[in-house]
């Protein structure tokens, strides 16, 4: 009796021991350090996006049409609308062209990586003598009900960019988004 006695004795302070021992670690600075860059690490991991796949490019010619053109004088200020229906297709409007004609065009050069999308207007005046128009519109059917991230550039023939802006669109039914080119 005597020796089981002392036996459950010196379990218990060997227990005890290691208690003190993993109390000790749990004091010490270096201990937090450790536990801080692991569950950055993981953390880190977690938002990782995943690999965009394949650049896909796309080429879209816009119909071109008069908004609001007075006298020669736009009166609508430079500016992307999307619009998203039920089908999934969004439609893009460019608003506040300026020097186009009803002879001239409007086309798209989109880039699409992912759900992160590209897009370079590419402007043709047409010629002096057709009827100015100030607004032209796409058809984008390629878009699944996703976030986008999207960049858009209006650029000269030269390639550089006159106006841009950036913006994420929802794509899901009824969402309705206008973004002030600058």
């Amino acid at each position: 009796m005597g020796f089981a006695l002392s036996a459950i004795i010196a379990k218990f302070v060997s227990f005890n021991k290691n208690i003190m021992l993993l109390a000790s670690i749990l004091q010490s600075v270096e201990f937090y350090v450790i536990a801080v860059t692991i569950a950055a690490m993981v953390v880190a991991l977690c938002g990782k996006r995943a690999a965009p796949g394949p650049v896909r490019e796309i080429l879209l010619s816009g119909v071109i049409s008069r908004e609001k053109v007075c006298d020669g004088t736009h009166l609508v200020e430079p500016a992307i609308e999307f619009i998203c229906f039920d089908d999934g297709s969004v439609v893009l409007r460019r608003h506040g062209l300026t020097d186009v004609t009803d002879r001239g065009a409007v086309s798209l050069a989109i880039e699409l990586k992912g759900f992160d999308v590209v897009i370079r207007e590419r402007i043709v005046s047409g010629r002096e003598d057709g009827m100015p128009v100030d607004k032209a519109s796409f058809i984008l059917d390629f878009m699944a009900p996703e976030h986008y991230f999207i960049t858009y550039r209006s650029e000269l023939p030269s390639g550089a960019v006159v106006m841009a802006s950036s913006l994420t669109l929802h794509n899901r039914p009824g969402i309705h988004v206008t973004k002030r080119l600058i």
